[in-house]
């Protein structure tokens, strides 16, 4: 009685497989066969995306960034300049902030600064958006 069961069931399970593989290949073939159409419809909607307004403007923009990015890479940048004068030696950094706190201690108003610098009266004089006088002057003796 065992070999009938056992042969029933070895039956039950190749029909069970042949009847699983039959229906894998099927759909196997069913989604093979569909696999050109989805493909071009996502070609195609890949293309439009690609030519999508925000997708350009995107391009233009990273392209203007990199050009700028490369036009600046090669920029030198100076660290200090130093004037060198009989009996001392004066940084511009030092002249500037001499400059800042002497326009804050006059309580001038104003956005551009330009600086002169006069070797022989060893003084460095200023004026605040194109405006000066002869008192915004700072005396390089006590930098």
């Amino acid at each position: 009685m065992r070999k009938k069961s056992t042969s029933k069931a070895t039956a039950t399970i190749k029909e069970a497989t042949t009847k699983a593989t039959e229906a894998v290949k099927e759909t196997v073939e069913k989604t093979i066969a569909k696999a050109p159409e989805v493909i071009e419809e996502a070609k195609d909607v890949a293309s439009d995306i690609a030519k999508a307004p925000v997708v350009e403007e995107a391009k233009e923009t990273v392209k203007k960034a990199v050009k700028e990015v490369a036009k600046n890479i090669d920029i030198k940048k100076f660290v200090e300049t130093t004037i060198e004068l009989p009996g001392f030696a004066v940084t511009m950094s030092s002249i500037e902030e001499a400059i800042k706190e002497d326009i804050k201690a006059k309580d001038i108003k104003g956005k551009d600064i330009s600086v002169y610098v006069n070797v022989e009266q060893k003084a460095a004089y200023y004026t605040v958006d194109g405006q000066g006088s002869g008192d915004y002057k700072i005396d390089l003796n006590t930098l």
